[in-house]
């Protein structure tokens, strides 16, 4: 089983949506996220949050559909989504993708979100954030990737510097290579083939893929 959970940032097109959107998987809105959910006519499981940016029509609307819903006050020691997290952990769930983290004025809060993919793997979750654009996850170990040729993917580093760090199937290849914190040569390169290879021997990595093909 797998969840998806969608915040109020940008929001996500129903299609996006509609792609995660499995026989066993628990929706879970936070927040603002209810009110794309409510335009889509996309009933959530759990609707998680402060509650102070849903639409009152949105939030009775889901109260009559049975919907559970988990308030907690403005003042608290977490965000929204963490709270949201915490909910996939107790339900045992091991996999969620979340969905409109991005947008927005707020660039502390997209950097936040970020960060929960890390905060999901400490959870043991498998976690991956989307929007229309882009995928993004964390890499803590050697990985392929899979797209089109022409496909554009970016790598930086997560917290640390990644080590002997070596990118195979690639437009711009890369041999033993040490990533440090605020390094560039690994943003906008391109999928040669339909697989590329990323070995290091120590870091860990934030791996991008982007929905398009700017070349």
């Amino acid at each position: 089983m797998k969840a998806i959970i969608i915040s109020g940032g940008a929001p996500p097109t129903k299609d996006l949506i509609n792609q995660e959107i499995t026989e066993q998987v628990i929706i879970i809105a936070v927040d603002s996220g209810a009110n794309y959910l409510w335009k889509y006519n996309i009933i959530p499981h759990y609707l998680i949050g402060d509650l102070d940016s849903i639409n009152n029509i949105v939030l009775n609307e889901f109260i009559n559909k049975n919907v559970l819903i988990l308030n907690y006050p403005i003042r608290k020691n977490y965000t929204d989504m963490e709270l949201a997290l915490q909910k996939i952990r107790d339900l045992k769930i091991t996999n969620v993708t979340f969905l409109g983290c991005f947008g927005g004025n707020r660039i502390d809060h997209i950097l936040a979100n970020i960060n929960l993919l890390n905060t999901a793997h400490q959870l043991q979750i498998n976690a991956t954030m989307k929007d229309d654009f882009q995928t993004i996850n964390i890499q803590y170990k050697s990985f392929n990737a899979f797209g089109q040729p022409g496909d554009m993917f970016s790598l930086l580093p997560f917290h640390t510097s990644v080590y002997n760090l070596s990118i195979y199937g690639a437009e711009y290849p890369l041999k033993h290579y040490n990533l440090k914190i605020g390094d560039t040569r690994t943003l906008s390169n391109y999928f040669y083939d339909t697989k590329i290879t990323i070995t290091f021997d120590f870091g860990i990595l934030i791996f991008f893929k982007f929905h398009y093909n700017e070349k």
